[in-house]
């Protein structure tokens, strides 16, 4: 049977919980010790060849990762993670740091100016699916802490796309107050910039003109996590 050249609808899905891993390995890819630049081998993502049968699809028109511009591609490959890796070396020898996961496998390394990151995870027999990332290290970051954010913030996450016109980010907070000190906090906070609650109940949806956004706010470690979703025109 062939391969279908585009993703399942289930691979929206797949998108959107991916971000988050994305920018926390991606990320964190950057503090490891850094190898000299490339200088032989594939210098861009979209020249990386993968086996036959082998699906790959960029994510987003733009895309930041702490506020530093990233370009990220997600990939569907009929090959095990670690065969895979292996190809992905072979073409750029730069991707030498190898992390070894339940489940998944990350290569990352220096090209150019930019750090490349691969995770790969395994989705059954002989098929693979996982991502490509490239985030320049030299990109001066430019996301600030919202003026709303209460104080003692420790930055966990912090992802942003534009596609058609609309920015959607997805950022996530840990504290070391108690969920229901920090939703005290947090209410003063967006009323004060100018937000308004939509409705009531566990889902905290706020609206300032045209920008949306919903928060949770969860017990994490003894304090507390705060995500929040974004949609800004």
């Amino acid at each position: 049977m062939n391969r279908a050249r585009t993703f399942p609808k289930r691979w929206g899905m797949w998108r959107r919980v991916g971000l988050l891993a994305v920018g926390v390995g991606l990320c964190g890819g950057l503090l490891l010790p850094q190898r000299a630049s490339a200088s032989a081998g594939v210098l861009s993502l979209e020249g990386l060849r993968l086996p036959a049968g082998a699906v790959r699809e960029r994510l987003a028109d733009r895309m930041w990762l702490h506020g530093m511009p990233a370009q990220v591609w997600v990939l569907d490959v009929p090959q095990n993670p670690s065969a895979v890796a292996k190809a992905l070396a072979a073409q750029q020898p730069a991707l030498a740091d190898l992390h070894v996961l339940p489940g998944q496998l990350i290569l990352s390394g220096r090209v150019g100016n930019d750090r490349w990151v691969a995770q790969l995870e395994s989705a059954g027999m002989d098929r693979t699916v996982g991502s490509l990332s490239a985030i320049s290290v030299r990109a001066a970051p430019t996301a600030q802490l919202p003026g709303w954010l209460p104080k003692g913030a420790r930055v966990k996450s912090d992802v942003a796309v534009m596609e058609s016109g609309v920015k959607v980010s997805d950022r996530i907070w840990q504290y070391a107050v108690p969920p229901q000190k920090l939703a005290e906090l947090l209410d003063a906070g967006m009323r004060r910039a100018g937000w308004v609650q939509q409705g009531e109940g566990a889902d905290q949806w706020w609206a300032r003109e045209r920008e949306r956004m919903k928060l949770w706010l969860v017990p994490l470690d003894g304090g507390s996590g705060l995500r929040a979703l974004g949609w800004a025109p």
